[in-house]
């Protein structure tokens, strides 16, 4: 065990670092050490316990957060530059792109920002104004953050009676062009891991 790499760490980190074998989650708030905590739990999973670097997979919100991540395990143990270390979208558009045939898209796919989305919507329903639309969109992205398709029951997140209907035309426009916003990156994610056996198996066996 390196004490070089716990040194520092309260009794609280020391057993989060060290322990293996089932989830674990943790509860922590602002600046209490949880970036810290990972970036040294990843350097002694590599050093102390022998894990193959490509076998670990770290998922964060911003890039920043994720850049910061990857210079920090980096600094405690060279190896770590070989990590998946990510934000989630990312990880999804990473895993959609490698997988693309079986997500029902090209691995060149175009990733929509909200102005794309508005654009998108613009064109399906043009007599409608661009706050209105907005409304949907946002309507639109909680619903794929619930893990809803235009099929599903919407009332969690509906809050317009029409927005089923909006969801699916905009849903089937997408499909046609073959691009994906910020939601399908999870949600699409989700599906094709659900869908495919053989890619979850070899997705979950890839990262231990």
């Amino acid at each position: 065990m390196s004490s070089e790499l716990l040194a520092g760490l309260n009794e609280a980190q020391r057993q989060a670092v060290l322990h293996r074998g089932s989830p674990l989650l943790i509860l922590a708030g602002a600046g209490s050490g949880k970036t810290r905590v990972i970036t040294v739990k990843i350097a002694h999973l590599i050093r102390e316990a022998g894990f193959d670097p490509r076998s670990i997979l770290a998922v964060t919100f911003t890039n920043k957060a994720a850049g910061e991540m990857r210079e920090r395990a980096a600094n405690l143990e060279p190896a770590a530059s070989e990590v998946m270390i990510r934000t989630f979208h990312s990880f999804g558009a990473w895993l959609l792109r490698r997988n693309a045939v079986a997500a029902g898209l090209s691995s060149n796919f175009t990733i929509y920002d909200d102005d794309d989305v508005l654009a998108l919507l613009s064109s399906l329903y043009p007599q409608q104004n661009r706050q209105l639309l907005g409304h949907y969109a946002r309507q639109i992205s909680r619903a794929k953050d619930f893990d809803l398709q235009p099929h599903d029951d919407l009332r969690p997140v509906m809050e317009k009676p029409d927005l089923p209907e909006v969801y699916e035309r905009y849903a089937k426009r997408m499909a046609e062009i073959g691009n994906c916003d910020f939601g399908d990156l999870i949600l699409k994610t989700l599906t094709l891991m659900r869908d495919n056996p053989e890619i979850n198996s070899r997705i979950q066996s890839s990262y231990r």
